[in-house]
């Protein structure tokens, strides 16, 4: 039985962001988000919807995508993070 990471199963930038209740404000690569990694009061988030690398500019938080994300906010392995956004396969 062979176990792997696929990043293709990943969900899109965009939509991972918006469903984790981000509201994404902004134009240009980069938008801007109240962190969900401190008590934000003003959007110190920053977020690639292209890539999903994100980086906070006040609690220095950063990561390249969706999956990093997942891990920090939910303090996940990178295993239990990939199963929960359907992008570990078992085949065999």
């Amino acid at each position: 039985m062979k176990k792997q990471f696929n990043p293709a199963h990943l969900p899109r930038a965009g939509k991972y962001y918006k469903n984790e209740g981000l509201k994404l404000t902004g134009g240009g690569e980069w938008k801007s988000a109240l962190c969900p990694f401190h008590n934000d009061t003003k959007p110190s988030l920053r977020v690639r919807v292209d890539s999903g690398g994100f980086k906070c500019m006040a609690c220095g938080a950063h990561g390249g995508d969706v999956l990093a994300f997942h891990m920090q906010r939910y303090n996940l392995r990178f295993i239990d993070a990939a199963k929960a956004l359907g992008a570990w396969e078992v085949s065999q």
